[in-house]
């Protein structure tokens, strides 16, 4: 487990679960708790131009990707390796 309580999606179920997920991921931003920070270098174990964002949790310093869905990629919300 990590410092922000994180755990990893592997698909999003639905548009409104990623909408959902992104509402929330946006107010842990904006309480200050983590920070979005630039993609330094796209993920090459996707599908090259999807949508990808990463965020750093500030009480531990890990980084993890949001990937938006892409049909037929469901998304990805995952630590960075």
């Amino acid at each position: 487990m990590n410092a922000c309580d994180w755990e990893a999606i592997h698909g999003f179920e639905s548009p409104g679960e990623y909408r959902r997920f992104c509402s929330w991921l946006a107010a842990q931003v904006n309480a200050g708790s983590v920070e979005e920070v630039p993609v330094t270098r796209p993920s090459d174990d996707l599908i090259s131009g999807l949508d990808e964002k990463w965020y750093r949790c500030k009480a531990s310093g890990d980084v993890w990707r949001l990937v938006a869905p892409q049909a037929p990629f469901r998304g990805l919300w995952a630590g960075l390796e």
